[in-house]
């Protein structure tokens, strides 16, 4: 008599393509990679902004420098809304910006709503006076070890 092991009639169930342990690792790379590409969309800032200016104004430009003739550091224009702000420096004769009874040297280091790093004359924000800094934002004096502005 021959005693034959008993053969299953089909194999035994697996869990998809990956199994539970491929799934796992799946999800983890996925889970790796959305937080890669969320910390592309972070502004490429070293520490958080310092605090929070009001633009006043409708249609104000970014810009990548303290000056009108930088480029647009984004096409998105800033109307009568609060942006964080990371510091501030007077951008001298150059950086000058007036409008209409307001003139200022100075240019304020911000952050859009849409997540860009930029710099927007201080004329546009709220609070200031004529040729100085506005409040809300550390200002950035050269040789200053205190307070540093991002710069892109």
């Amino acid at each position: 008599m021959t005693h034959s092991s008993p053969t299953p009639t089909h194999a035994p169930r697996r869990r998809g393509r990956f199994g539970t342990a491929g799934l796992r690792s799946l999800a983890g790379l996925l889970l790796a990679v959305a937080s890669i590409l969320m910390a592309g969309a972070q502004p490429a800032a070293a520490h958080p902004p310092s605090g929070s200016v009001h633009v006043w104004a409708s249609d104000v430009r970014v810009r990548t420098c303290q000056s009108t003739s930088c480029s647009l550091a984004t096409t998105e224009r800033l109307t009568n809304v609060r942006v964080q702000a990371y510091c501030q420096m007077d951008g001298g004769e150059a950086g000058r910006v007036t409008d209409g009874a307001y003139t200022n040297t100075y240019w304020v280091q911000i952050i859009t709503p849409g997540r860009t790093l930029g710099w927007i004359s201080a004329v546009y924000a709220s609070g200031g006076s004529n040729n100085s800094p506005v409040p809300g934002a550390p200002v950035d004096h050269p040789g200053d070890a205190t307070v540093d502005c991002e710069f892109i």
